[in-house]
């Protein structure tokens, strides 16, 4: 069995991709007050950004209380900076108290 040197083992952890592989599916989770159009908006918000997204990407959830929702929506990412935008931009919006 061939040992490899430090250098050769630095030099292929280097080489690897780092994080997410574009295209990918990727879930984004906004949790936010439980208003009547907060759904509708998360998904017109990630359509905007990521065009492939259908209204069975998304999946919703009250808090016990119900003064909360929590959205996922499944998107179909084809970059970091899609990404990056689409997270920034839901932020931006009144009623999302907390973003994954």
């Amino acid at each position: 069995m061939k040992e490899k040197n430090l250098n050769e083992i630095i030099e292929n952890q280097e080489k690897k991709p780092e994080g997410l592989i574009f295209p990918c599916q990727y879930p984004v989770k906004a949790l936010g007050n439980n208003t009547n159009s907060f759904v509708e908006e998360m998904l017109f918000i990630a359509q905007k950004h990521c065009k492939e997204t259908k209204d069975c990407d998304v999946k919703c959830r009250q808090s016990r209380n119900g003064k909360y929702q929590s959205v996922t929506i499944n998107v179909k990412a084809k970059s970091r900076e899609q990404l990056e935008s689409l997270f920034a931009e839901l932020k931006l919006h009144n009623d999302v108290k907390w973003l994954l």
